[in-house]
């Protein structure tokens, strides 16, 4: 006749590690997840930055081209500054935001400056655009929103 196997019996010199194991995992976690979103976050604030440079850019080359000599073809825009949010519906903000790509631009604001006063060739325009990225990591902290700007600065064409 066969012996059944001895039941068994838990190594009373080793201690029970599961317990340990299941914080350790805790903490691993959470510090893996802490890493991911900064970096998904920190991914995003960078678009973001670039995008209002972006935007920055092509508001002024389209603003050098509407100088005083634009003639019939292009409206002219100022020497008076002009601050447009791209949800906006005039000829300033539909002709940015055409210039931008059509990518996600609300929350953009941009100020068309002339800083000589007037909007003839070879004076200057600058175009400042500000909106704000809205940080997930610094939501936790109480300063979710990071505000974003860039100035560009170019002459004026004609």
């Amino acid at each position: 006749m066969r012996q059944s196997p001895a039941p068994l019996r838990r190594n009373v010199l080793q201690p029970d590690r599961r317990a340990a194991a299941l914080a350790e995992f805790g903490v691993i976690l959470g510090a893996w997840s802490v890493v991911f979103f900064a970096t998904f976050d920190f991914g995003i604030s960078t678009f973001r930055s670039n995008l209002v440079t972006h935007v920055a850019r092509q508001a002024v080359r389209m603003a050098m081209v509407r100088g005083a000599d634009a003639g019939p073809e292009l409206p002219v825009w100022g020497p008076e500054a002009i601050t447009v949010k791209l949800t906006d519906d005039n000829d300033v903000a539909t002709t940015i935001k055409e210039a931008a790509g059509g990518i996600l631009t609300s929350g953009f604001e941009i100020l068309l400056e002339w800083p000589d006063g007037n909007n003839e060739p070879e004076s200057r325009i600058r175009a400042t655009v500000t909106s704000t990225h809205e940080s997930i990591l610094a939501g936790f902290i109480g300063r979710g929103k990071i505000p974003v700007r860039s100035v560009s600065t170019m002459r004026i064409a004609h």
